[in-house]
């Protein structure tokens, strides 16, 4: 499996694989297919707000995630938010998710922490994140949409 940062030729494949992975259950709502395209758009556009990520098995896109890094106090530096890491079902076993998180570690290197966001009943997920050494934190999240 090769890990590659998403670019413009991505773009139809992540369309197609996010469409599968925003009607799953590993969200707990909808997400408009406006938003995953501009999602999409400002990963492959360079900027330091998203990265995207795009896992591949002989050149093929098998999967994707997207990183974005910001400041949090509580650690006193770089907290890489990694967000949205989808596998093909097919491929799903395979130790993917293990090489990509081990990718981004080395890659965020200067991260003081990594965090994810999950679904509470999403319990293989769950067991790959705590594999990988996530651990549940206190907080509760709250939050404004303004979409």
């Amino acid at each position: 499996m090769e890990i590659e940062i998403m670019n413009s030729s991505h773009i139809d494949n992540v369309l197609e694989m996010s469409k599968v992975f925003y009607a799953s259950d590993a969200l707990d709502h909808a997400v408009p297919m406006d938003i995953i395209e501009e999602n999409i758009k400002i990963a492959v556009s360079g900027n330091d707000i998203l990265t995207g990520y795009v896992m591949c098995e002989d050149n093929k896109p098998v999967g994707f995630s997207y990183v974005t890094c910001y400041y949090e106090t509580e650690v006193g530096g770089v907290c890489a938010q990694i967000l949205d890491l989808y596998i093909d079902s097919a491929y799903r076993g395979r130790g993917y998710a293990s090489k990509y998180f081990q990718y981004i570690f080395d890659r965020y290197n200067y991260a003081k922490r990594f965090r994810l966001e999950v679904v509470r009943d999403n319990e293989n997920a769950i067991n790959v994140y705590k594999k990988m050494g996530f651990k549940d934190i206190a907080y509760g999240q709250m939050a404004i949409d303004k979409i």
